[in-house]
């Protein structure tokens, strides 16, 4: 005997049971559309980053002591495509031969500053003035303005020749005054020699440049402004780093010298933020440096 149970009909369809979530694309474009899109921008962004590599030459060393940015003299095979992509444009035939471009001119040699600082060195070994012609030493002891200069070597001799002659006995006579004179110009050739710069010391020759640095970046005036600070502190590094070469064990004075460039590029960065950029330019030129050395960080090679 067989029984068949009633069918139970349920509220809600098989479709309708909870299941795993799916995860749905919330974009309004396709996949593929975007895909292409970055794809694109990637390789329009490389192209245009291996464009501005080639443009721009990556120093081969920069030296913040003395300011100067050393470059990397380009291959023979850049110069012929150089060459190459030049005579394209221009519809001539490039030579299979390429010259090396002229080596760049050191900014310290044309500086104002290095025409202003005296060398002890060439003051020193120089040949002494032909006093018999009338010569007189081309640098003097520092604190002789060219007043005295003139005063001394100038007015005064005549003077003192005039008074010993006219309280001289004999008056009539030509051959005292020309004693008196011949004596007043030992005196005067004396006097040079002992204020010869030449027979001073190199201490003395470092105060004689700065009050030439001073008279030239601040009209003799001018001491705390950042344009003579940094050409004072430019003649500081150039005196000491000559030191430093000759003494290379010294490593008191390269711990000096490496704070006087930093106070120099501190000194250089205010003059920067609060004048043109033309000025700014200008004083560089001026201290012979080169903006690659002295912005951004300062590495030693010592």
């Amino acid at each position: 005997m067989s029984f068949t149970l009633p069918s139970i009909r349920l509220g809600f369809s098989p479709s309708a049971v909870a299941g795993p979530s799916r995860l749905r694309s919330f974009s309004t474009s396709q996949v593929h559309s975007v895909s292409k899109r970055k794809l694109i921008a990637k390789r329009r962004k490389a192209a245009n980053l291996e464009l501005q590599a080639s443009k721009v030459i990556k120093p081969e060393s920069i030296d913040p002591v003395l300011g100067r940015v050393n470059y990397r003299a380009p291959s023979s095979r850049t110069l012929l495509a150089q060459a190459q992509a030049q005579s394209s444009a221009t519809g001539t035939s490039a030579s299979g031969s390429a010259t090396l471009p002229p080596k760049p001119e050191n900014e310290w040699d044309n500086s104002k500053l290095k025409g202003v600082l005296l060398n002890y060195d060439e003051i020193a070994y120089s040949p002494p003035p032909n006093y018999n012609q009338g010569e007189r030493p081309n640098h003097l002891l520092p604190g002789i303005s060219k007043a005295d200069e003139d005063l001394l070597f100038g007015a005064l001799p005549h003077i003192s020749t005039e008074l010993s002659y006219s309280t001289s006995n004999n008056r009539s006579g030509n051959g005292s005054e020309i004693a008196v004179e011949e004596e007043q110009n030992k005196q005067s050739e004396m006097l040079m020699r002992i204020l010869d710069l030449r027979n001073s010391s190199k201490s003395a020759v470092n105060v004689l440049n700065r009050q030439r640095v001073i008279d030239a970046f601040g009209q003799g005036k001018d001491t705390g402004s950042s344009r003579v600070q940094a050409a004072l502190l430019t003649s500081k590094i150039h005196n000491l780093l000559s030191h430093t070469v000759q003494n290379p064990k010294d490593t008191s004075n390269k711990r000096s010298l490496r704070l006087l460039v930093q106070e120099r590029a501190r000194h250089l960065k205010y003059f920067k933020r609060t004048n043109a950029k033309e000025d700014y330019d200008q004083l560089l030129a001026d201290l012979g440096l080169e903006r690659g050395a002295v912005e951004g960080e300062l590495k030693f090679a010592f």
